[in-house]
């Protein structure tokens, strides 16, 4: 057991997840194993050694401990896989049951955990569930899905909107009603008040936890339950309902108290099965304080509650501390914060935060932000290409855009395409990025330009590089207890220029620096804890160094500094 100074709470060693750190595989643009161009099992299979290879002091692995897949179940693909249409099978683009049973056994025998992404608040038009409920009003699974009569008229039955844009509801002349759809209209969500649709849902957990997965990221988690009464959201004060989604209050669509219970029965299946994980994405407009319900009163809920809040902060010490100070009021006693800065829904975090006009060098925003993802308190979440450096491809032409469930919404209200932050994993200078192991088909989407000096047979040779950072502090956090389980304590309370904290267990301190500035050096007004202090990573003190410390941060230094006291 180790405790946490924080909370006094005992944190069970088994407990994976607390001092992780996971790494997001979108599979369609991971790595293409067959040479089809579309990203697949075997092609993760193939690169998992560059995940990690078993060997703690690699010079070639990354050394992340979990490894969580977008879907990879049976779709027709309007949304990339977040549309299924069958639970309990492989998307024949990805493989088959087979090939993700030897992705595990490989995966497991180098120390990775799989997680897999359970959608269930909806599922494809394709789907047989919906085919069948979709087909009368007296079939067995009639009421499997949300559906109501139409207003006089032939209107919709309320003023739900899909996140998408538009209305949430689509006419369905077999049935001469409406079904409701949270996302795509290929996405009609499931009635979570029926019973049967609990017990098929709870059977697809088992069946893959039986299979040894060891744990789910639910996907949209807040929005499982609806009002039964199906009554219209309110208007916020202001607003125009033409302005869209972001104009109502979401109070009968969205986080109703009966949502939590359908993750605390989720969460008791988990917890039959020995050390498994239990990830949630709240909805992306949630805040610290919306997510934090998530982890249940008695932490029966999320393991990790999955926030936006803290990514879309801007890059300024200040507001990132705020959020930081705000997720450690707020989580639990027992509980356990997440972070992340990209993932398959948003822009990648160096183009959402450097600014080329500033000509700011991307590379030290990049260290600095795996820095502050990596020493905080909590599970961190890597997006894939995150470590390399990779950014958005905002040059794709229309004709190769892949996001059909965005671009088949109603655009004045829905967000751009995502395919930008879903661009193939850069492996190598040769064509294509290597993404499909020597071989030249056209990938699934378009590859960055910068591919030929962002890669990771490129950046592996150069110590300097984003990834060799990358790997560095992964091996610094699994070497100290403190930076995976200790408290995190500010040293600035108002920063402006820099962040300064510590995170502390009884038996080590790691003091870790981060100077935001790339104009000058900075002079701190306020006393650092006296040393020495033994280097564990910087940019500027050779690392194993024992140092006194300095009160002048030099232009974006970053520094881990340690002490042991017993």
């Amino acid at each position: 057991m180790v405790e946490n100074a924080q909370t006094s709470t005992p944190y069970a060693l088994s407990d994976f997840w607390r001092g992780a750190v996971i790494y997001q595989i979108y599979p369609l643009t991971f790595a293409d194993g067959n040479g089809d161009g579309i990203g697949d099992l075997r092609g993760i299979i193939r690169r998992l050694d560059y995940l990690n290879d078993g060997n703690p002091q690699s010079q070639t692995s990354l050394g992340v401990d979990a490894i969580w897949l977008s879907p990879i179940n049976h779709s027709p693909m309007v949304d990339n896989g977040y549309d299924i249409s069958d639970y309990c099978d492989i998307a024949p683009v990805f493989g088959t049951l087979k090939d993700f049973r030897e992705l595990l056994r490989e995966a497991h025998r180098r120390g990775i955990r799989v997680i897999l992404d359970l959608v269930v608040n909806h599922t494809s038009n394709k789907h047989p569930w919906f085919m069948e409920s979709a087909a009368g009003r007296h079939t067995p699974k009639a009421d499997w899905y949300l559906w109501q009569d139409p207003m006089p008229g032939g209107k919709p039955p309320n003023n739900w909107l899909s996140y998408f844009g538009g209305s949430g509801w689509e006419y369905c002349e077999a049935r001469g009603q409406y079904y409701f759809h949270t996302f795509n209209v290929n996405q009609p969500d499931l009635n979570w008040h029926n019973p049967q649709v609990k017990r098929a849902v709870f059977n697809i957990v088992r069946y893959w936890l039986d299979m040894g997965v060891d744990g789910f990221r639910l996907d949209a988690s807040s929005v499982f339950i609806k009002d039964p009464f199906f009554r219209d959201n309110p208007l916020k004060y202001g607003e125009s309902a033409l302005s869209g989604y972001r104009s109502f209050h979401h109070i009968y669509d969205k986080n109703l108290p009966d949502n939590h219970q359908i993750i605390q029965d989720i969460r008791a299946i988990i917890d039959e099965y020995d050390d498994r994980l239990l990830i949630g994405e709240t909805f992306i407009d949630c805040s610290v304080y919306d997510s934090i319900i998530f982890y249940g009163v008695d932490n029966d809920e999320l393991h990790l509650p999955i926030t936006f809040e803290f990514p879309f902060s801007p890059w300024y010490p200040g507001f990132l501390q705020r959020l930081i100070e705000k997720q450690e009021r707020l989580t639990p006693p027992g509980a356990w914060p997440t972070y992340f800065l990209d993932n398959h829904d948003i822009p990648r975090h160096l183009a959402r935060w450097v600014d080329c006009s500033l000509c700011v060098d991307s590379r030290a925003i990049a260290r600095a932000a795996a820095t502050l993802l990596l020493t905080i308190r909590g599970t961190p979440l890597l997006y894939y290409g995150q470590e390399l450096g990779m950014v958005d491809n905002d040059e794709i032409p229309p004709e190769f855009l892949k996001d059909a469930a965005v671009m088949l919404s109603d655009v004045g209200n829905s967000p751009l395409p995502r395919d930008g932050a879903r661009t193939p994993m850069q492996w190598d200078r040769s064509i294509h990025a290597g993404f499909s192991f020597g071989q030249t088909p056209t990938p699934f989407l378009p590859v960055h330009e910068n591919y030929f000096t962002v890669n990771v047979e490129t950046e592996l040779q150069h110590p300097d590089s984003i990834l060799n950072f990358y790997r560095r502090l992964i091996q610094t956090r699994r070497q100290s207890a403190a930076l995976r389980l200790g408290d995190w304590k500010t040293l600035v309370h108002f920063p402006h220029e820099h962040l300064a904290y510590l995170r502390s267990l009884a038996s080590e301190t790691v003091l870790v620096l981060i100077n935001f500035s790339f104009e000058k050096p900075l002079n701190l007004d306020y006393p650092l804890p006296p040393g020495p202090w033994r280097v564990l990573l910087s940019t500027h003190y050779p690392t194993e160094a024992m140092v006194d410390l300095s009160d002048t941060l030099n232009t974006y230094e970053v520094s881990l500094f340690q002490q042991r006291t017993a």
